[in-house]
């Protein structure tokens, strides 16, 4: 987050899939959830850079 402002969407995905494993609900609610992990995202971009560091290594040792 720190070096851009721009969230690929490949990201973003990586970090939601992290934290709702398992995630069943509709692509609305999903949606939502994306809406405010950005918002997030954007009030503390230092946190974010870290969850989305943790994501990534999780993702890569899942695959």
């Amino acid at each position: 987050m720190a070096e851009d402002s721009q969230h690929p969407e490949e990201k973003i995905e990586v970090v939601v899939d992290c934290i709702l494993v398992n995630y069943r609900g509709d692509p609305e609610s999903r949606g939502r959830i994306v809406h405010a992990i950005l918002e997030w995202a954007q009030e503390h971009p230092d946190e974010w850079d870290e969850l989305q560091a943790r994501c990534r290594q999780r993702h890569e040792a899942l695959a």
